[in-house]
């Protein structure tokens, strides 16, 4: 039962994880498109209004009715936002805050789902001639709404003294109560907003500033009773009672916190420009982030959990683990970066020369890196091996992604570079089998031949003979004959692998073999140095 709660928790969150859902539409303008058209429109504001000519001309052509149109209401100079919006249809005893209101309302309502592409409208005064509307109309855009499709349009509309302007048509100012029913703010955040100061944040107006703070501190409140709830559950489950408290405790809370971030964030009414930012992935991608680390050490520490102490491999493992998760965040950012509207191979381009200039910078370092990995694949050594290379031997304590600690004999702390373990000759002490004794005994010349075959004899005998020795290359031999003794060999293989027990066994075979030769009245040769001196 416990198992099967904890199990039913794991396969939730995995569902969590597919269930993200990206708002990004194919037709809905990405980051980058926002920025430029934002940029574009500035330097068109711009220029109209350090050129001659086009002040002379603002209103005559669809363009530069838009872009007089914006700059008043920038300005918050709604008399002049006015001109350029056609009232005609609406009831002559609208008054000039109920125009403001519409004006506002319209804004509002195109902030949300456009932004301005200068792009689109026409610089000519007879505007779009090819776009199958009546020669006095123009498209501006088109609102998506849940019941039908609202178009907004420009017209061209002759005044009292003949000219000719671009409006935006009364068609459309007849149907700004309809799409404010439906996109507009509710009256109590229109209140709220008159008690505040005026102000704008991050392309937000102040009640959607002061309501997103507060979402913010309630969704981190909200997800940590969650996170105390999981808690509790997992809590009933031996097995996964420590794994799942480390998914749950941050990164799960995280993904949930963004994703109620997120949620909260689309019912505020933000402007598109905000929402690039805020409602269309960004905060998606985060908990994607968060929850992708989660899970990644929720099956390292699983892994863990599983394995019994003797398993000393366990430690390599953390090299892989934050590899992976390089690579994750990477893989994430390169989709929140196409999802923005960015050239993802001119990226995927730079991020590729910049490794380049990255990897020679830091060559000592990846080579270290590859070493981890080169030990973790062929695990010529593990934690807790007693190894030596070159001049050092100790105990493998640690393998990390740059370098290997080792605990010499001595007791001190070395710690060596992978690249130099992984391109060395390696001696893994730990994985002897069966250790080798070979001993040579010095046997003096003057000894009698009958004295010296019986004591090999006699030494065979108790080798072949000794509980802790194996068949294995056993053999004891009267070998050589040097200039000042009798070579014997010994040599044979123990059972016991460890270093301690072997010396202790090595100790007492010695005193065997001393104690035959003592019975056997042999004596060991000193070794001899003769000078000669010649007159």
């Amino acid at each position: 039962m416990q198992k099967s709660v904890s199990t039913l928790l794991l396969k939730g969150i995995v569902c969590l994880c597919f269930l993200i859902n990206v708002p990004v539409g194919a037709q809905e303008p990405t980051l980058k498109q926002v920025k430029e058209r934002q940029e574009l429109a500035k330097q068109a504001l711009e220029n109209a209004q350090l050129s001659p000519q086009n002040i002379a001309k603002i209103g005559s052509t669809p363009l530069s009715s838009l872009l007089a149109l914006a700059e008043a209401i920038n300005a918050n100079d709604y008399v002049e936002a006015s001109k350029y919006v056609d009232f005609r249809h609406v009831s002559a005893g609208v008054t000039a805050e109920q125009k403001e209101q519409l004006i506002k309302q319209l804004n509002i309502v195109w902030s949300q789902h456009h932004s301005l592409d200068i792009t689109t409208l026409s610089d000519d005064p007879l505007g779009h001639t090819d776009d199958g509307l009546p020669s006095y109309r123009d498209l501006l855009g088109v609102i998506k709404s849940q019941i039908k499709d609202i178009p907004i349009y420009l017209q061209r509309v002759k005044l009292e003294n003949g000219k000719q302007i671009w409006k935006v048509s009364s068609n459309t100012v007849a149907k700004i109560p309809l799409m404010w029913q439906e996109f507009g703010y509710h009256p109590l955040a229109e209140s709220v907003g008159e008690y505040l100061p005026d102000f704008t944040v991050f392309e937000m107006h102040n009640w959607q500033f002061v309501s997103f703070v507060i979402i913010f501190i309630s969704s981190w409140y909200i997800t940590g009773l969650i996170r105390f709830l999981l808690i509790k559950l997992v809590a009933y489950s031996e097995v996964y009672r420590r794994t799942m408290r480390r998914l749950i405790r941050v990164p799960l809370r995280l993904f949930l916190f963004f994703i109620l971030l997120q949620w909260a964030t689309g019912h505020l009414g933000l402007s598109l420009s905000a929402r690039v930012w805020l409602d269309t992935g960004t905060l998606n991608y985060m908990a994607t982030i968060f929850l992708s680390m989660g899970i990644i050490e929720f099956c390292f520490a699983l892994y863990v959990s599983r394995q019994s102490q003797e398993n000393n491999s366990i430690a390599i493992l953390k090299p892989m683990v934050t590899t992976l998760k390089i690579i994750t965040v990477i893989v994430i950012g390169l989709n929140w970066f196409k999802d923005a509207g960015f050239n993802i191979t001119a990226i995927i381009t730079g991020l590729g020369i910049g490794s380049l200039a990255i990897a020679l910078a830091a060559q000592k370092s990846l080579e270290n890196v590859f070493g981890a990995f080169t030990l973790f694949i062929a695990r010529p050594i593990k934690p807790g091996d007693m190894c030596k290379f070159g001049n050092t031997q100790g105990r493998v304590e640690e393998i990390g992604l740059r370098s290997t600690k080792i605990r010499k004999l001595d007791r001190k702390v070395v710690h060596v570079p992978n690249s130099t373990i992984a391109s060395m000759e390696l001696e893994n002490i730990s994985e002897i089998d069966n250790r080798r004794y070979l001993k040579r005994f010095r046997i003096r010349l003057n000894t009698p031949t009958d004295k010296l075959k019986a004591l090999v004899e006699a030494i065979r005998k108790l080798v072949d003979e000794h509980p802790n020795t194996i068949d294995l290359e056993r053999y004891v031999r009267f070998e050589d004959i040097e200039d000042d003794a009798f070579i014997v060999v010994v040599n044979a293989y123990s059972t016991v692998p460890g270093r301690v027990q072997y010396k202790e066994i090595e100790e007492k075979l010695n005193f065997q073999i001393m104690q035959v030769i003592d019975q056997h009245e042999v004596e060991l040769a000193i070794p001899e140095q003769r000078l000669s001196i010649k007159p």
